[in-house]
């Protein structure tokens, strides 16, 4: 061995004691200062995320103040009777009582908006000018029962108004009568930010639109923030400068998606007190530990030089003369067995050499020992595992070490080794082997320095693993992978999202996580079989992965799902282009094994990270809500998650469950709108609206439970109720002397394709006494296409052989409403009420309106016209050929009572007829 640089022992020893022991001392001193300081940074971050909190609470709470005024007004019913008879007068006394006595929450905006007159009572402060703070378009604009803030860009400063807006609702109709509006003007408030200041304990708050100053009390007013403090985003923010704690805290987001927020300042010295007491102590601390150290290490040299003298003349004495008598024992035990174990050891080592050759060349493993990077030794069993003769181990010995391993493992060995000579390689490793007829195999081997004919070499024990790995490899795949597209499964995408998470957690990378569903290809897989569903998932995969890249996770959820991991997107513009990429991708034509061709196409949810959360399970969640979103709404889209929706899937899910209940319990209600043969001033007919009014949701209009019914199967009962009830209420009308020729209700797809609906249509005619011609199903042009499996011509020509008239309704709005009428048994048509909307100055719907009644005429059928408004609409229909008429010309939909005196009253039949019903 080449002799290197040496130190004595003793002077080591007290060398690294000493700095040993200043350094851990200095070390711990600076540890604790570190200590110190991350402590009072977060007792700074804790007290500015408590101030944050501070602020939205009172925020929030003033605007729960203002709320609870304004539904105090929309509750009051001297002004429902106002909006009734349309008494401004009464309703602006009503206002002006509501708003005296306001202190701590002071209504500066407060109006009632109708349908048709803006500001129809204004009680707001003198000085607003509400075309500045809140214009009529703005309001109309506003959803119901939601806190917004709407800014003025307009003034200068810029004006910022927080308002809330109440629907009034007509009982009877479930339509909004009027809307009432209050708010607070953030700009010009006097109670907010004195409010806010006073809870907060500070002199100096402000308010900010964006980045930009609009409110404020004490030095905020004038004094420039600290770069970066406000930020577009809606996280909690804080600075420290100059001994003066900035906080900033987002409030609200605006109609125009700017923020409003807040922020306030406060004098703070925590971390200036930290460094003068730490700077003041380490002076004394660094004498004292220095003192300390030398005398330690003086004591320790002066008891370990004596003994280990004595123990290295013996080594020495050892190895020139092959037996001496050990030293005389000594003070530390440790060197006087180490003497004891140097003779020993000398006397045992020629046995074990002896010993040790017959035992590797009988072991079950293999053996190689080399050196210099050649072969020195190899056993039978290493020889049989490489596809070598055993016992002829001169086929290796002498070749070059690596020559066993395979070629792309040389550079990994070669590290090893070289860091073997410190100890800072592996002990076991796994490497790939090359045998003789060059196939690869799969070895473990525990490597270990020895010392081989006197000179240092490596010995190592090897073992074939190359079944295990297979079979780890077989275990990995199945648990990872799907195995139909090789894509990675749920599993391992939701770790891959973990690690993702967690990265943006230390980085504050931007993630996209989304979900893809395939539209209709239900339809594929039961139309054309399993093995071609298989086909277009395993197409749809490829394509996938080819258009993102092997460097973003592409998996398959489960059916027809995937997910998408798109990490570290530049901005929201490059995930749209991505995701317009998939969709475009999902669109193109797949051909099938029977060389059919079939298009489907995709809709797609996504949320993207930190922005939505850094919670795996609550981002899968939302993908999946805003996937479901953009199916809902069209299909082949996507849609960004928004909080919205999972509060739209909360009421939808209270909707769902009350609906069921008030179908069990029998809550539902009809109302009837008639339809008149306006030339003959008779009503002949009527259409059964369902309508509901839950004591928890108030009045829940019907395209919101009717939606929920189809999508929740709850639309099969319920029409079942409407038939019956419709058939008994016509039959209580004709047998009490109110003469109506017909009623009409109407059916939805999902009904028509349950088994046994002909049936039960019968049964309720039978049970109901009900003439089946008397009675009118409408059906909308969807029943084409709600499911293929079904045939709608053979439903709807089975109902028509009972006798029973079929309606289309909202003709002219589908695609191929003329086919519908060469195809289905059609009796009437609704021309929809599209067609008649400001038709008088229209020419073009005359037209139109017209030459549907001429088509009609001549095929047999008759028309309705829905949705007249006015009685010169009605009229002017009428001149057309169209003589029932439909629509609030006639008459609004009413309750069953009011509908039998109403149908009394103009068909010419006494009340007491009507009240008989």
């Amino acid at each position: 061995m080449k002799k290197g640089f040496s130190i004595p022992f003793n002077r080591l020893v007290m060398a690294l004691f000493t700095f040993g022991l200043i350094g851990t001392a200095i070390a711990l001193f600076w540890i604790t200062y570190l200590g110190s300081l991350s402590i009072a940074e977060h007792e700074i971050a804790r007290s500015a995320r408590s101030k944050a909190t501070l602020s939205r609470l009172v925020f929030t709470q003033h605007l729960e103040k203002l709320e609870g005024h304004i539904r105090a007004v929309a509750a009051d019913p001297e002004i429902r009777r106002a909006l009734e008879t349309d008494d401004k007068a009464t309703a602006k006394k009503a206002i002006e009582r509501a708003t005296e006595g306001m202190t701590s929450a002071v209504l500066d905006i407060l109006l009632i908006d109708r349908p048709n007159d803006a500001s129809w009572v204004n009680g707001s402060l003198g000085l607003i000018d509400l075309s500045h703070q809140l214009p009529a378009n703005i309001r109309a604009a506003m959803p119901p029962d939601i806190w917004v803030t709407y800014t003025s860009h307009n003034s200068e400063p810029v004006a910022v108004t927080a308002a809330l807006s109440i629907l009034v609702l007509d009982p009877e109709s479930g339509e909004a009568i009027a809307r009432i509006y209050g708010g607070t003007t953030v700009t010009d408030s006097f109670t907010l930010p004195g409010e806010l200041a006073k809870t907060l304990h500070a002199q100096d708050l402000a308010f900010y639109h964006d980045d930009k100053l609009i409110a404020g009390i004490g030095d905020l007013t004038s004094e420039s923030l600290p770069d970066g403090l406000i930020t577009a985003s809606d996280e909690t923010g804080y600075y420290l400068r100059d001994d003066n704690l900035y906080v900033y805290a987002p409030l609200m987001k605006g109609l125009d998606g700017h923020l409003l927020s807040t922020v306030t300042k406060q004098p703070i010295d925590t971390m200036e007190k930290v460094r003068e007491t730490y700077i003041r102590m380490f002076t004394p601390f660094l004498i004292y530990t220095t003192v300390l150290a030398i005398g330690a290490a003086l004591l320790v040299n002066r008891i370990t030089s004596a003994g280990l003298g004595r123990l290295v003349a013996y080594a020495t004495s050892l190895r020139k003369e092959q037996l001496v008598a050990p030293p005389k024992p000594g003070l530390i035990s440790e060197f006087n067995k180490l003497a004891r174990m140097f003779q020993a050891a000398f006397e045992s080592v020629r046995v074990r050499d002896a010993q040790f050759k017959d035992m590797i060349d009988g072991s079950l493993h293999g053996v190689l020992v080399h050196a210099d990077n050649r072969i020195l030794y190899v056993n039978d069993a290493l020889l049989k595992m490489l596809g070598y003769d055993p016992g002829f181990p001169a086929q290796l010995v002498g070749a070059p070490a690596p020559a066993i391993y395979a070629p792309e493992e040389h550079g990994r060995l070669s590290s090893y080794y070289n860091a073997s000579e410190t100890n800072g390689a592996p002990r076991a490793y796994e490497v790939k082997g090359i045998r003789k007829d060059r196939r690869t195999v799969w070895l473990e081997q525990h490597v270990r320095v020895t010392d081989w004919n006197g000179a240092p070499a490596y010995y190592a024990t090897i073992t074939d693993i190359s079944e295990r790995k297979r079979q780890e490899q077989l275990a990995t795949k199945n648990a990872n992978f799907d195995i139909l597209t090789g894509l990675p499964n749920r599993r391992l995408m939701i770790d891959r999202l973990r690690q993702t998470l967690q990265r943006n957690r230390q980085l504050g990378e931007l993630t996209a996580l989304m979900i893809l569903d395939l539209d209709r290809f239900k339809t594929v897989n039961e139309t054309y079989g399993p093995n071609a569903g298989d086909h277009v998932i395993v197409t749809v995969a490829t394509r996938l992965t080819e258009v993102l890249g092997p460097d973003q996770t592409v998996a398959r959820m489960g059916g027809d799902e995937f997910a998408i991991l798109l990490t570290d997107p530049e901005d929201r513009w490059q995930i749209e282009q991505t995701v317009r990429d998939i969709l475009s991708e999902v669109e193109k034509p797949i051909t099938l094994e029977n060389s059919t061709r079939v298009v489907l196409s995709g809709s797609l949810g996504i949320t993207l990270s930190p922005n939505d959360g850094l919670e795996d399970e609550a981002l899968l969640q939302q993908a999946d809500t805003s996937m479901y979103q953009a199916k809902a709404e069209s299909g082949s889209s996507y849609r960004f998650y928004a909080t919205r929706m999972n509060e739209q899937t909360a009421r939808r899910g209270q909707i769902e469950i009350s609906l069921r209940e008030a179908i069990e319990q029998g809550n539902l209600h009809l109302n009837f709108q008639p339809i008149m043969d306006f030339p003959q001033g008779r009503i002949v007919s009527c259409e059964a609206l369902a309508r509901w009014s839950d004591p928890k949701l108030g009045v829940v209009h019907p395209v919101e439970f009717i939606k929920i019914a189809e999508e929740s199967g709850l639309i099969v009962p319920l029409g079942e109720w409407v038939l019956r009830e419709t058939c008994a209420f016509f039959q209580s009308c004709n047998q009490n002397g109110l003469q109506l020729d017909s009623i009409s209700a109407n059916i939805s797809p999902r009904q028509c394709r349950e088994t046994g609906f002909v049936n039960q249509l019968q049964n309720i005619l039978g049970e109901t006494a009900t003439e089946p011609s008397c009675l009118q199903l409408e059906i909308t042009e969807s029943i084409m296409f709600d499911d293929q499996r079904v045939n709608p011509v053979d439903i709807l020509q089975a109902i028509s052989a009972l006798g029973v008239k079929i309606s289309l309704d909202d003709f002219g709005t589908g695609y191929s409403s003329l086919s519908y009428l060469k195809r289905l048994p059609i009796d009437t048509l609704k021309v929809d009420r599209t067609f008649i909307k400001d038709i008088e100055g229209d020419p073009d719907g005359q037209a139109l309106v017209e030459a549907i009644v001429s088509m009609a005429r001549s095929l047999g059928i008759s028309v309705i016209c829905e949705g007249a408004e006015t009685r010169e609409q009605c009229s002017l229909v009428s001149s057309f050929g169209c003589s029932l008429i439909q629509g609030f010309g006639i008459a609004r939909p009413m309750s069953a009572e009011n509908f039998r005196q109403y149908l009394g009253r103009i068909n010419g039949v006494d009340n007491a007829a009507a009240r008989a019903g």
